[in-house]
């Protein structure tokens, strides 16, 4: 009896589970579809306002002391009189002497650049006239032709022009000429007369060293208005050392006959000789003008090639724009007014011409560097910079170094004067504006080569911790 009863009761058991399953199944098919949460939000392990978001001011501190220690290593060795000065972004990194009064050699070129831009303009260009007293009639131009020089020091021929390996800017004289043949001008009754009057005719700095003197050493050439491939009649055809040069004595008339010439060539009869003299006020007839490369391109030639005729043509020319006549002594005044104007570092220059030649001259590494920060002047100066290993002065300089196209800077040397100036461009990509200068008598033999270990040592900073250990620590995600 009881077995006839389990066998039913295990039915009903079973049943009662089987439909309590099934109801659960459709509760569960019945439920809302689940939706994905949001992932838990990013945690950073670095604060918005922690230091480590602006790496460079972490590595900073430690790579100046460490550019500071590695300088200070070798500075001792400089000659007593010496400066030396570098700034990043208008901050000084290292300074020592920074207000020595010292000589700056060919550096001196940065001074009278930044007159020549400050005073004529970016975009000033000198002009180089023919004139005369009547138009030519019938091809024929009855008397004389006046060659009237502006202050140009750029105007060449290009078989003078074209022995430099750099490519720079020039005013080709023979460009004048064909203008004079497009006038269908075949006949000159008088003379080519070549005019200087824009400045005075005192050929170089009076106070230089007898042998820096056209005629010695030739370091420039006879100084005047109208000057033609730097004034000097003969030249090597391919080394452009300016002592192997021979200089006009009188390069307004050396001028006007190389003009004469270049007629000549292009079968224009002249019927007298050229010379030189002020042209008459009734020579208004304008058959020719050739202008100049622009004040920047200008400079860059100078500064590039360490031009001491261009320096000093420059200065004249300032002194003449100023409306007195374009004298050295009136240029040289000027300069030195606009330096301490700009810097309002008064007494800290003495400029006594515009090329770095007299002895007498005098500045600071301090009014280098600010000279070569100021924005409105930097971006020409430093495209007539020098650069190492490749073009200019540097040519030859620290080639296959690590400052190789890395620097940019004016050279500068004379007997007791050694000095460089410019722009290191880092391996991490900054940039440092330094000027170095150091005077002695005797100079080291080994000052050049202390002189680019400074350099080597810019070119690697920042020196400190890298920038990878410095910057934010990665993003963490916690779920």
């Amino acid at each position: 009896m009881i077995r006839r009863l389990i066998f039913p009761l295990v039915l009903a058991l079973l049943a009662i589970g089987l439909f309590l399953q099934s109801n659960a199944a459709d509760e569960d098919a019945n439920r809302p579809s689940l939706v994905a949460s949001e992932p838990t939000p990013p945690r950073l392990s670095t604060p918005l306002l922690s230091a480590r978001r602006l790496p460079e001011h972490l590595q900073t501190p430690e790579a100046n002391r460490r550019l500071v220690t590695s300088l200070n290593e070798n500075i001792n060795l400089l000659p007593e009189q010496s400066c030396f000065v570098v700034s990043e972004g208008g901050e000084i990194r290292y300074h020592h002497q920074p207000e020595s009064q010292l000589i700056p050699a060919s550096t001196q070129k940065l001074i009278t650049a930044v007159a020549a831009l400050s005073e004529l303009g970016q975009d000033y260009k000198f002009t180089t006239q023919i004139l005369a007293q009547s138009a030519p009639i019938d091809g024929v131009i009855d008397g004389n032709v006046w060659l009237v020089g502006g202050g140009d020091p750029l105007v060449m021929t290009p078989d003078y022009a074209q022995r430099y390996l750099d490519d720079l800017a020039y005013t080709d004289l023979e460009i004048l000429a064909d203008q004079i043949i497009n006038l269908g001008v075949n006949t000159i009754t008088g003379a080519v007369v070549g005019d200087e009057s824009y400045f005075d005719e005192i050929r170089w700095v009076e106070s230089w060293p007898e042998r820096f003197r056209a005629g010695a050493q030739n370091q420039a050439g006879p100084l005047s208005a109208l000057s033609v491939n730097d004034g000097f009649m003969n030249w090597d055809a391919e080394n452009t050392a300016n002592s192997l040069n021979t200089p006009a004595v009188e390069p307004a008339q050396f001028a006007a006959a190389l003009f004469d010439d270049l007629l000549e060539e292009r079968s224009v009869r002249i019927f007298q000789s050229a010379y030189a003299e002020t042209k008459p006020v009734d020579a208004v007839i304008q058959l020719g003008v050739i202008e100049s490369p622009t004040i920047s391109e200008i400079v860059k030639q100078m500064l590039q090639t360490s031009d001491n005729t261009t320096a000093e043509i420059l200065v004249k020319a300032i002194s003449a724009d100023s409306g007195v006549a374009g004298s050295t002594s009136s240029g040289n005044q000027i300069i030195q007014q606009v330096v301490e104007t700009l810097t309002g570092m008064t007494d800290s220059t003495v400029v006594a011409d515009g090329s770095g030649l007299d002895p007498s001259n005098r500045t600071t590494c301090s009014v280098l560097v600010d000279l070569l920060e100021m924005e409105s002047f930097s971006a020409d100066l430093y495209d007539g910079l020098a650069v190492a290993g490749e073009s200019g002065t540097l040519r030859n300089r620290l080639t296959g170094s690590s400052a190789e196209g890395r620097l940019l800077a004016k050279t500068g040397t004379l007997n007791d004067s050694k000095s460089l100036a410019g722009v290191v461009h880092t391996l991490e990509g900054r940039t440092l504006i330094f000027a170095l200068i150091s005077n002695a008598d005797p100079m080291p033999s080994d000052i050049m080569d202390l002189h680019d270990q400074f350099v080597l040592d810019l070119v690697a900073y920042p020196t400190g911790p890298p920038i990878s250990l410095l910057i934010p620590f990665p993003v963490v995600v916690t779920n």
